[in-house]
């Protein structure tokens, strides 16, 4: 006769430890798992000061494919502990993988070696935050967290079968995680918590000659506002479409961006546009919106008077965690309102000093453009000759202030004529300063969500006037 299981608590081995690796639906650290490892972490410390711990538990589950044929599958969890000692104003921290016992008391004595004062920053001010208000964001989704592999199979070979049967070939993943994110800092008070997940899906068609490509992907936090067989056809037709391109010489041309496009270039707008970590962004000499140091453009035209770009956390459409990882909540914000700067991301420390304020507003590539009601084929139909573009693929960054970028098309590029595409052509490199083409708008459409795996976008595609390509590109 079997007796029955029983539960080991080996010394420094709590149950919930077992019950997290062991049970498929227990995935995640828990507030109350994570406050008992922040307990455990402060009862190690030595010399008094105070003890915090960030922990992020998450669970993935990925399959790739390349040739119409699964090449991974995978399913993991992972465990970080974010360890911290203050003593007198002197910070050390350490990072572990390990949540037993002797690996935690490890970490402490680690992070108490590691003490220092942050000599760097001559402006930082020892403050205590307020008392934050969070804002609930929509950023769980339980068809996402409990999708198991053998559905991403299944769901993996419909999205194969459309491009095998027309004799194309196929690339691409499907991912999906769940995370569990939590702060435990006496400088806060309240523990903090958040659980999200996030899902992708982005695929390839190719010619199996080598003479057409074609994308499509998305993301999101919610698996089910995803439809892979959607994606698939639309890579498919795409692929099918840009088969045997032409060469065209490089020049201005209007340029009608598909919304992936688009993001590729408003995504460096914001990274060039960030703050330091204690002063102001208008001090950033890499900031685009600045006109000399300490003098920014905020009031000023800086981009079509139809645009405005915000951020907001509570976003349904956007989904993000609503704290950083030192417990600062995201808050609304307004970068762009009708064309006019509105406001620059800055830091706590700059706004304690300088502000009098107790928030800051960090920089995020989490945004929402406004848009128009114009179609792409209304776009199409009133362009006499121009380009239209499915993405943009290795950008780099020649000038921040000026936004001036390099890069090539990809995976889809038509010539338009007389109103209608004409022919697929080879793709080309582009030099072009990202602000110029958002003060060369002619056309709106409206916004949809793009594949920005983790920080979420919602842009509209866009018709824009003299873009600048340099030279052709044999890749397809």
């Amino acid at each position: 006769m079997n007796s029955p299981r029983r539960r080991r608590d080996v010394a420094g081995v709590p149950s919930w430890l077992e019950r997290v690796f062991g049970d498929p639906e227990e995935r995640l650290l828990s507030l109350a798992d994570v406050e008992g490892l922040a307990a455990r972490a402060a009862a190690f410390a030595r010399g008094g000061g105070e003890t915090s711990l960030g922990a992020t538990s998450s669970w993935a589950g990925e399959l790739r494919w390349a040739l119409n044929r699964a090449t991974l599958a995978s399913d993991r969890r992972n465990h970080e502990l974010r360890v911290a000692r203050t003593i007198d104003g002197a910070r050390g921290g350490v990072v572990t993988n390990q949540i037993d016992d002797v690996s935690i008391e490890g970490a402490v004595r680690a992070a108490e070696r590691t003490l220092h004062y942050d000599r760097t920053n001559p402006e930082r001010i020892p403050d205590k935050p307020p008392r934050f208000d969070y804002p609930k964001t929509a950023i769980w989704s339980d068809a996402t967290s409990g999708q198991p592999a053998d559905e991403r199979a299944r769901g993996v070979q419909a999205i194969i079968a459309p491009a095998e049967q027309a004799g194309m070939v196929s690339f691409g993943f499907v991912a999906v995680q769940a995370t569990g994110h939590a702060i435990i800092d006496p400088a806060l008070g309240d523990s903090l918590y958040a659980r999200y997940t996030d899902a992708q899906c982005s695929l390839t068609v190719r010619d199996a000659k080598g003479m057409g490509s074609g994308w499509a992907g998305a993301s999101s936090y919610d698996w089910s506002r995803i439809d892979p067989h959607a994606l698939a056809q639309r890579a498919l037709q795409k692929c099918l479409a840009s088969r045997n391109p032409v060469t065209i010489e490089p020049g201005r041309y209007t340029v009608i961006l598909e919304p992936q496009a688009v993001h590729g270039l408003l995504r460096y707008v914001f990274a060039a546009a960030a703050p330091l970590t204690n002063r102001g962004a208008e001090h950033n000499p890499r900031n685009p919106f600045n006109l000399r140091d300490g003098m920014s453009k905020l009031g000023l035209q800086v981009t079509d008077s139809r645009l405005t770009i915000v951020h907001d956390p509570t976003d349904p459409d956007l989904g993000m965690v609503p704290f950083l990882d030192d417990g600062q909540p995201l808050r609304p914000i307004t970068y762009v309102d009708h064309g006019l700067l509105a406001n620059l991301s800055y830091m706590r420390d700059y706004a304690l000093r300088w502000l009098h304020e107790n928030l800051g507003f960090p920089g995020r590539l989490t945004y929402r453009m406004s848009g128009g009601s114009s179609t792409i084929d209304e776009m199409i139909s009133t362009t006499p000759r121009g380009l239209l573009v499915t993405r943009l693929s290795n950008i780099d960054v020649l000038d921040e202030r000026s936004t001036l970028l390099t890069g090539v098309t990809r995976d889809g590029l038509w010539l338009i004529e007389h109103g209608k595409i004409s022919k697929a052509v080879k793709n080309l490199r582009f030099t072009e300063s990202a602000l110029a083409v958002l003060n060369s708008i002619e056309m709106l459409g409206s916004p949809e969500p793009v594949f920005s795996p983790r920080e979420p976008a919602i842009v509209p595609p866009v018709k824009a006037r003299d873009f600048s390509f340099t030279a052709t590109i044999d890749a397809i």
